[in-house]
């Protein structure tokens, strides 16, 4: 009876705890493409909007959408509700997909949107544990690549998140930033002690190598995270030289902008690029907490941000990604959340400050 009793109790507490996830209703407006949400804004009203804040995800719980109960009764007793990120740190979107490298958790988060579905990496091929996953590029395929920079290796998974082995059998010195050119099928591979950025075919070999430490146009010095610019070349953040280049898509390092300083509108630890299809450049600086948006010959145009907790302040971010559809995704690392937001381009032809 007292055994009856307890397993009652039990029940009674996990039914309680089991009511559904807290509704999150930026994400339905993020399935739908519905941009109207109210939060934050750079530049302030009354100013029209730029960048306004739509929320943020932190873990899996107030993700999901609400399942049956005895399923939500089973991913509770094996924790599988309590899934949160604890360091992110690279992403990458592909569709309605997210992808989340959290070197904190050891794990890739592999989120969709708009299923509102969460699914997280822990192993390689072979069993292995993933190490230090920095960084994440989403395949044409639906799959990812997952750079896990202490163990000096890409590993590449399917759609569905099945380890399907190792990207390349060339040796890698630190891997870190990763951007795919889907159009030409090949990946960008930043190899940060090696200073210097290599290109593969989606078949894991080697295309060309960029770079050398060093600091002149072309040459690095500890560069790390790399987006694409939408006409087959990148742009590199090159960290201890304070400064991002631009490389073309046959390899040529062609121009380059920043310099060290202690203000918004220099770089001062720079982090993740990502590049819209106009060209704007949107960079992550994790010493001023912010997100700087340049034009591609490096004038400043925007800049939102700062250290805090509240919704738009950000404690050291290390990624920014944006998706086509207007909306613009931040790796806030030490406030473990990922934050959205709408992205509201000038018209054609308005000025672009």
């Amino acid at each position: 009876m007292r055994a009856h009793r307890s397993i009652v109790a039990l029940l009674a507490v996990l039914l309680a705890g089991c009511g559904g996830p807290p509704e999150v209703p930026w994400l339905e407006e993020l399935a739908s493409n519905a941009l109207d949400a109210p939060g934050p804004q750079w530049p302030p009203p009354p100013d029209a909007a730029r960048v306004e804040y739509l929320g943020s995800i932190g873990g899996r719980r107030g993700f999901e959408r609400s399942s049956r109960l005895w399923s939500r009764i089973r991913a509770l007793l094996v924790g599988r509700e309590s899934e949160a990120l604890v360091r992110p740190a690279g992403l990458c979107i592909r569709g309605d997909r997210l992808a989340i490298a959290d070197p904190g958790a050891s794990a890739v988060h592999l989120l969709d949107l708009a299923a509102r579905s969460w699914k997280v990496l822990r192993k390689g091929p072979a069993g292995q544990s993933l190490v230090l996953p920095v960084e994440v590029a989403c395949l044409p395929d639906g799959g990812v690549v997952v750079a896990d920079s202490a163990g000096d290796a890409l590993w590449r998974y399917s759609a569905d998140g099945t380890a399907l082995g190792t990207f390349t059998q060339e040796s890698l010195r630190r891997p870190t930033g990763l951007a795919l050119d889907p159009d030409r099928g090949r990946l960008w591979v930043v190899e940060t002690l090696a200073h210097r950025v290599t290109v593969f075919g989606l078949d894991g070999r080697t295309q060309l190598r960029v770079g050398g430490r060093g600091s002149g146009l072309g040459r690095f010095n500890y560069p790390t995270l790399v987006a694409s610019d939408g006409r087959g070349g990148v742009w590199l953040t090159d960290a201890l030289n304070f400064r991002l280049h631009h490389i073309t898509a046959h390899g040529l390092a062609d121009r380059q902008f920043g310099e060290a300083g202690d203000r918004i509108g220099s770089l001062a630890r720079p982090r993740g690029v990502a590049v819209d299809a106009a060209g704007r450049i949107f960079l992550v600086d994790a010493l001023f907490d912010a997100v700087q948006i340049f034009d591609p010959a490096g004038q400043l145009l925007l800049a939102f941000g700062g250290r805090g907790q509240a919704p738009g302040r950000f404690w050291l971010p290390a990624d920014v990604e944006l998706d086509g559809r207007g909306h613009l995704f931040v790796a806030d690392s030490y406030n473990r959340r990922i934050q959205v937001f709408a992205y509201r381009p000038p018209a054609p032809g308005k000025d672009d400050r």
